[in-house]
């Protein structure tokens, strides 16, 4: 663009430049032609002058009709003096070795010369020619006198102009003009100008057809590189992120249509993406398969590992029965509730398929026809149980101390809370947002209770492992711990296996 708008302001300069010049080249044209119309003029007066017949008496106009073009010969008559034509300027002429040129009224010169035998005048009045359309012209003499050429030109004084002849511009008139002088003789000069603002309008207008020229090339360039790249590069690109857009969303496989017209470099990154895109389709399958065989196998091993818990809790409920102390039997009883709880537990924790995702109000009535049962009664027959319980999303390390904290609190409600024959109410409510959780166990049974030394370090150890401070009460406990985030799981597209393959819900019976 600077070298566009250099060149607009150079071709701007120049038309100027050239219209000086063209100026001075009308202005030297013009000289000649009047400078050779004087010197015609000169060579009559002189032939006249030589062949005169001494004593003749002719006079006025002589050789009107043979004279050169723009030559009017006058002889003067005797006695009579030509008009104009004073003393002073008669002892000029016949003073002088060589014709006299003097510039003359309606921009016409007048050559004089004496006629050698009787002293009479011979002019010669020279009419200027024509000028060019729209070039203005004067004639000055060297008293700076000056008349108008051409009946199109009405006014009596040129603008100014540099003595050297080169062309100047000067206001004339409240117009800008353009003006130059040339020499026709020592006493006449010839002064041309043309009006300046047509000039810098084509010059202006011929640096604007420039500028527009070359805008218009540069548009259409620009036009030309933005088609060419939206046919070489931007359609091509557009048509792979389409196709990565359906590949990545799972509608389609990675196929890119028209790729035979692309670009090499634009098809080879096509083609590099499409094997990619296959590799990673082969991998992702396999680690499917890997999933999915892993899912088997951990759900296998959770479901044998839950059989195993409610096995072990079958032989010590079979080992309570053969104690004969009591005390004894109270702790037999105690570790099968403790051990039941986590087969629980476990069983509702992987009979999803997110382990870490658990609903409490189902795994804690569950919990609770457990316990229930261990003490030969169900809920609601003569203890109520009310369970107030979201689904909650908690890591197993809180799960299981979680699980043993209701399982203590609610079988020690159930043994030390409610002699034979007395009835009342469980209540087990659990509320949890996004950060913590509150467990609160209260019930209506008996107090003041005995102190268990071992569930009470139990329920603190159990705490403790939570983060949380127990709070207990002769009739219940509370406690508020913070949710760990779970270990983060693939997502469930990738980790769940098929209908075919997934494993069935585990029986809940022990063998």
């Amino acid at each position: 663009m600077i070298l566009v708008l250099t060149g607009a302001f150079i071709g701007y300069r120049g038309a100027i430049s050239q219209a000086n010049q063209d100026l001075a080249r009308e202005r030297d044209l013009a000289v000649a032609s009047f400078a050779g119309r004087i010197a015609a003029a000169d060579g009559v007066l002189r032939g006249i002058a030589g062949t005169w017949p001494p004593g003749s008496a002719g006079c006025g106009e002589w050789l009107e009709g043979g004279a050169p073009e723009g030559i009017v010969l006058i002889v003067e008559c005797p006695g009579a003096p030509l008009p104009g034509v004073g003393p002073e300027l008669r002892m000029r002429v016949a003073s002088a070795t060589d014709s006299l040129i003097l510039a003359g009224a309606s921009g016409m010169i007048s050559v004089l010369r004496t006629l050698p035998a009787s002293g009479r005048l011979l002019v010669a009045r020279v009419a200027p020619p024509a000028l060019p359309a729209g070039l203005l012209g004067w004639l000055v003499d060297a008293e700076h006198r000056s008349w108008p050429i051409g009946p199109a030109n009405t006014a009596t004084s040129p603008p100014e102009v540099s003595p050297d002849g080169a062309a100047t511009t000067s206001m004339f008139a409240g117009t800008e003009m353009l003006a130059a002088r040339g020499t026709l003789s020592s006493q006449a000069f010839m002064v041309v100008a043309r009006p300046k603002a047509p000039i810098r309008t084509a010059a202006y207008l011929a640096a604007t057809q420039r500028l527009a020229e070359v805008g218009a090339l540069l548009g259409l360039s620009i036009l030309a590189v933005v088609l060419g790249a939206n046919y070489a590069v931007t359609r091509p690109l557009s048509r792979l992120r389409q196709a990565v857009a359906k590949w990545n969303a799972g509608a389609a496989p990675f196929e890119i249509p028209g790729s035979a017209d692309m670009p090499d470099e634009i098809r080879d990154l096509a083609e590099s993406f499409q094997a990619g895109a296959k590799a990673l389709a082969e991998r992702e399958q396999d680690l499917q398969a890997a999933i999915e065989r892993a899912e088997i196998l951990a759900a296998e091993v959770h479901h044998r590992v839950k059989n195993n818990l409610q096995i072990v809790s079958s032989l010590l409920a079979l080992q309570a029965q053969r104690v004969t102390d009591s005390q004894a039997r109270v702790e037999f009883e105690a570790a099968r509730d403790r051990i039941g709880a986590l087969a629980t537990l476990h069983r509702h924790m992987y009979a999803h398929h997110d382990p870490e995702a658990i609903d409490l109000g189902a795994f804690i009535e569950e919990l609770g026809v457990q316990l229930f049962a261990a003490i030969g009664d169900k809920p609601g027959r003569r203890i109520a149980l009310d369970v107030t319980a979201p689904a909650l999303r908690i890591s197993s390390d809180q799960a299981v101390p979680l699980a043993l904290i209701i399982t203590e609190a609610v079988s020690a409600a159930l043994k030390q809370g409610f002699p034979p024959g007395q009835g009342g109410r469980i209540l087990i409510n659990v509320s949890a947002d996004d950060r913590r959780a509150t467990l609160a166990i209260e019930d209506d049974g008996v107090v003041p209770r005995p102190d268990d030394q071992l569930r009470a370090l139990l329920l603190r150890g159990l705490a403790r492992q939570l983060g949380a401070e127990l709070k207990r009460e002769e009739a219940g406990l509370a406690l508020d711990f913070p949710l760990r985030p779970p270990t983060p799981r693939p997502p469930q597209a990738l980790n769940r296996p098929p209908p075919a393959l997934r494993p069935k819900a585990p029986d809940p019976s022990p063998t």
